[in-house]
C-alpha cells in the first residue's frame, strides 16, 4: 500500500491521458476522481483502486475483467469508458476505471433530505431492477447495490429523476475469479446478504436481497441494520426487516420476499421490474397485477311495434283503393265509390251478432292495412301488364331490324332498254 492520500497525486496523469483531479468519492478499496481526459477533451470520472499484489496472472484476470465491465451499454448504468492499470509504481500497480461524470445527487443524499414517496420510488426502484436485469443476463453481479451507488440524473426537465447504477468495481463473474483479493469480505455491512455475511457462493440473488433493503430504507428514510460490520451482519441472521404497518401490503409483499434469507426464493430483477412498472400506472402506486376490467353488456332494449288504429286502418285503405282505382274497371262498383265512414259494412266481414248488441270486427284485408283487389281489377291489371310485355318485344324487334345494316347490292349502270327494265325491276322488289 502507498501511504499517499488522494489529494497528494492531484493533477498527475494516469494511463497516458487522464489528468486527476478533485475527489469526489472515496471508499475503503477506491478513491473516485473528477479528471480531464487530454486526449478528448472532456471530463470523466476516474475511480483508483486500491494498490494490487504484482502477480503478473492475478493482473490479466482483473483486466480481463475491468473490460468486461467496459462494455457494459444501458441507460440504468453510469458508461465505462476505458479501463487500465496504472503503473506509475511498477511495484503497486493499480487498475482504474473511466466513466461518465454523472451531474446530479446520490439516493444516499435524497433520503436524507425527505422520505422517497411511494410514486418516485416506483420510477426509481423501476429503472434500478432494468439495470440489474441487464446485468444479471450477462453473468454479472454487483456485490454492492446501497443508496450511495445508485445516482439520481435528470434526463429532461420536469420528468421524474431518473436512477443511474454505478461502481461496479468489485463486481463478479459468476463461477469466475473476483476482482478483488481472494479471502476478502466484499461489500457494504449495511446491505450485505446473507450469503455474504456467511462467506456462501454468490448469486444474482445477492443483488437482489440489498435492493430490497434499499427499497425499505427508502420508505422508513433510516436503515435496517445499521451498527457495525459484525452488528449488522449478524442482526440479518436473527430477525427479518422490519417493515412498517402504513406500508400497502403490495409494497410489503414485495420486499418481504426480496429479503428472505433463502436466494432461491428471491424473486428475478425483471419480475421486480413488472411489478414496480405496474405501480406506475396503479392509483396507489402500488406494485403488482392490475385487476382486469370486466365487459359490461348493456340490456337489449325491447322493441314495440307500432300499433294501428282502426281509424288508420280506414284510412289506409281508402288511398291505397284511390291509388288503384286508375287502373281498375269503371264497372267495379268497389274501385269507383270506395267506402266511407257512414258507408254500412257487409255483415259478414263487420259485424259479429252476439247476445247483447253487435261490435264492429275490421275484415283481414282491413286488419293488415292492405287493401284487396276484386276479380275485375285483377284482370285488368293482367291484361294491362301483358300489354306492356308485347309493345316492349316490339319496341325490341323494331330496333334489331334498324340497327341491321341493308343487304342492298350495287348494281353497275346500264344504260339503254336493258337499263330501264332494270330499274324499274328495282322498284317493283323496293320495300
Amino acid at each position: 500500500m502507498v501511504a499517499e492520500s488522494p489529494s497528494s497525486i492531484k493533477n498527475e496523469v494516469v494511463g497516458g491521458r487522464y489528468r486527476l483531479g478533485d475527489v469526489i468519492g472515496r471508499g475503503g478499496m477506491s478513491s473516485v476522481y473528477c479528471a480531464r481526459d487530454e486526449n478528448l477533451g472532456r471530463d470523466v470520472a476516474l475511480k483508483l483502486f486500491a494498490p494490487q499484489a504484482p502477480d503478473a496472472d492475478e493482473l490479466k484476470r482483473q483486466e480481463a475483467e475491468i473490460q468486461l465491465l467496459a462494455t457494459l451499454n444501458h441507460p440504468g448504468l453510469v458508461t465505462l469508458f476505458d479501463a487500465g492499470i496504472d503503473d506509475r509504481i511498477p511495484d503497486e500497480p493499480r487498475p482504474f476505471l473511466t466513466m461518465e461524470l454523472v451531474e446530479g445527487q446520490d439516493l444516499r443524499a435524497r433520503i436524507r433530505h425527505s422520505r422517497v414517496p411511494l410514486e418516485e420510488l416506483s420510477v426509481i426502484g423501476a429503472g434500478i431492477a432494468d439495470a440489474l436485469a441487464y446485468v444479471h443476463g450477462l453473468g454479472i453481479i454487483h456485490r454492492d447495490i446501497k443508496p450511495g451507488n445508485i445516482l439520481l440524473v435528470q434526463i429532461r426537465p420536469g420528468e421524474p429523476l431518473r436512477p443511474k447504477l454505478t461502481d461496479f468495481g468489485i463486481a463478479r463473474i459468476v463461477d469466475s475469479t473476483r476482482l478483488t483479493a481472494t479471502g476478502t469480505m466484499v461489500g457494504t455491512a449495511a446491505y450485505l446478504s446473507p450469503e455474504q455475511a456467511l462467506g456462501k457462493p454468490l448469486s444474482s440473488a445477492t443483488d437482489i436481497y440489498s435492493f430490497g433493503l434499499v427499497l425499505l430504507e427508502c420508505i422508513k428514510g433510516t436503515v435496517e441494520y445499521p451498527g457495525s460490520a459484525v452488528e449488522s451482519a449478524v442482526a440479518r441472521l436473527h430477525r427479518a426487516p422490519e417493515i412498517p404497518d402504513d406500508v400497502p401490503a403490495e409494497w410489503a409483499d414485495l420486499i418481504r420476499s426480496m429479503t428472505t434469507i433463502e436466494p432461491l426464493e428471491r424473486p428475478s430483477a425483471a419480475d421486480i421490474e413488472t411489478a414496480l412498472r405496474q405501480a406506475l400506472v396503479s392509483p396507489a402506486s402500488t406494485p403488482g397485477e392490475l385487476v382486469p376490467e370486466t365487459t359490461r353488456v348493456l340490456p337489449a332494449m325491447p322493441f314495440h311495434p307500432p300499433t294501428i288504429t282502426a281509424e288508420e286502418s280506414v284510412d289506409d285503405v281508402r288511398e291505397a283503393a284511390g291509388a288503384t282505382g286508375a287502373t281498375g274497371s269503371s264497372d267495379d262498383p268497389s274501385a269507383q265509390a270506395p267506402a266511407t265512414a257512414s258507408d254500412p259494412a257487409p255483415a259478414s266481414d263487420s259485424v259479429r251478432q252476439s247476445g247483447s248488441g253487435t261490435a264492429a270486427t275490421p275484415s283481414p284485408a282491413k286488419a293488415s292495412g292492405k287493401p284487396r283487389l276484386s276479380r275485375n281489377q285483377r284482370i285488368w291489371l293482367a291484361v294491362v301488364l301483358a300489354a306492356l310485355v308485347i309493345a316492349a318485344a316490339a319496341a325490341a324487334v323494331m330496333m334489331s331490324i334498324s340497327a341491321r345494316p341493308a343487304d342492298v347490292v350495287p348494281y353497275p349502270t346500264v344504260t339503254g332498254v336493258l337499263g330501264d327494265h332494270l330499274q324499274e325491276l328495282q322498284k317493283s322488289v323496293a320495300p
